[in-house]
């Protein structure tokens, strides 16, 4: 049986976890850019962090990026009430994929057609 209210929140933990490093790393940058980059960050609800930093950061946070987008989905997802149903075939994602990720978004038949 899926737990969606203890993925939520180990889902919104490492969401604050993944937000954290991202303005840590863009503070800690020598790229004027990425600074006033954070401070924009800082000004602006957490929801609108993805799309501030898909239009103004390179290559290099691809991967910062793309969790962000992960949890972001899995939050809406419980919040809509469908989370841990494949978004492709729309069966149920079993317990132990979501447990090994929360964030997992396809079943483990619909995951090697990705």
């Amino acid at each position: 049986m899926i737990n969606a209210q203890h993925h939520l929140q180990q889902l919104n933990t490492e969401l604050k976890h993944v937000r954290h490093c991202l303005l840590t790393t863009l503070s800690s940058s020598s790229n004027q850019l990425h600074h006033s980059l954070a401070e924009t960050l800082h000004k602006n609800n957490p929801e609108q962090w993805l799309e501030l930093t898909q239009k103004q950061l390179g290559s290099e946070y691809k991967d910062i990026i793309v969790r962000l987008e992960q949890l972001e989905a899995a939050v809406c997802q419980v919040d809509i009430g469908q989370y841990g149903y494949c978004c492709d075939c729309e069966e149920k994602i079993d317990s132990q994929r979501l447990n090994a990720d929360p964030t997992a978004q396809r079943c483990s038949s619909c995951e090697p057609r990705s």
